[in-house]
């Protein structure tokens, strides 16, 4: 490893050993329901949001989520404070994604802080956990139960941690060109592709298999799932719908049908792979263990990736952004759900 992956190594160990305020604890039982976000990088509505055209399915989820009973967990870059000061983000979403996220529960929404919207650590007037009794701003990672660990995922990087306001900085001062790609149409689809290092990846799975636990980040906008990458499970979903296909040849609507579906799913899979991402592998010997997830992120090009977490249940869910579509289509599945009991047997766990 080298210095920066040995820093990030450290905090993500010292984090996961506090006691104190940077960390929060939440339950973990049969009853509780989760559903993690991470990485919407909300802007101000403007050609520069890579937001703004997932909106409409980010209100759609959470309306779903506080229907149904879950808690809502932000892990993090919720906000685009980098590009965009927070007057502009709030005058563009006070009324949608923030008021609905108020409207839930108490004690129903919680956040962690990452490197673009890192103003949370402090306690200022956050939009989402108004309460002027907050002595400290947002954590810097949650425990649920005793061994799911939630960070962000830029902890102890040299760049995205130690180094955010120079990072600030040059961000704003580019600004300008953010629009250009916006005009030729790429601007949503390369959202999605991050600057972190591929290894990154494999450097989180080591951590959370060396300390044997589930680890949840955002931060790589890769959506990952009990180790396995987003790219497989596309590659998987196409490989059963052409199967399907060559079934139903009879069906003229049913064939349309999949036919749609294939095409959409491969343009998702040539941007994955255009990115990169089919060739981080987090294990170089043999299978990799489920220890490390990722929610992915906010802004692809056709919806918004996220995990739930329900009683023993697991699960990464793409939420698309048709909503001509059924519930259960919209609100997609991508892997089958995991017993994170059956999980910690593998990771050589005892079951908790």
């Amino acid at each position: 490893m080298n210095e920066n992956d040995i820093a990030i190594y450290k905090r993500l160990t010292e984090l996961y050993n506090s006691t104190d305020q940077n960390v929060k604890e939440l339950p973990l039982n049969t009853d509780t329901k989760y559903a993690l976000f991470s990485d919407l990088h909300l802007g101000d509505g403007g050609k520069s949001d890579i937001f703004i055209h997932n909106k409409d399915t980010m209100m759609f989820a959470l309306e779903y989520y506080k229907k149904n009973g879950y808690a809502i967990i932000l892990l993090g870059d919720i906000e685009e404070l980098w590009q965009f000061n927070f007057i502009e983000i709030h005058d563009k979403y006070d009324k949608s994604i923030y008021e609905l996220l108020r409207s839930f529960q108490a004690n129903k929404v919680h956040r962690i802080f990452g490197n673009h919207d890192n103003d949370w650590k402090r306690p200022p007037t956050d939009p989402i956990l108004f309460n002027e009794n907050i002595q400290h701003g947002a954590p810097e990672a949650i425990k649920l139960g005793d061994d799911i660990f939630l960070v962000h995922g830029h902890q102890g990087d040299k760049t995205c941690d130690r180094k955010t306001w120079e990072s600030r900085y040059w961000a704003r001062k580019g600004e300008p060109l953010v629009p250009i790609g916006k005009i030729f149409g790429i601007s949503n689809r390369s959202a999605t592709e991050s600057q972190i290092p591929g290894n990154r990846e494999k450097l989180y799975y080591d951590w959370a298999k060396e300390n044997n636990v589930f680890l949840i980040c955002g931060h790589t906008h890769n959506a990952i799932f009990a180790s396995k990458l987003y790219y497989w499970c596309l590659k998987e979903q196409i490989k059963k719908k052409e199967t399907e296909l060559k079934k139903c040849s009879t069906d003229k609507v049913r064939s349309w049908e999949l036919y749609e579906e294939i095409k959409k799913h491969n343009i998702d899979f040539h941007i994955e792979e255009r990115m990169g991402r089919h060739s981080n592998r987090l294990s170089t010997t043999g299978k990799p263990l489920p220890c490390y997830f990722n929610t992915g992120c906010g802004h692809f090009r056709n919806g918004i990736t996220n995990i739930e977490i329900e009683g023993d249940k697991i699960r990464l869910i793409k939420w698309h952004n048709d909503d001509s579509l059924a519930l259960e289509q919209r609100r997609e599945k991508l892997w089958k759900e995991e017993s994170l009991s059956e999980l910690r047997k593998k990771l050589n766990k005892k079951a908790v």
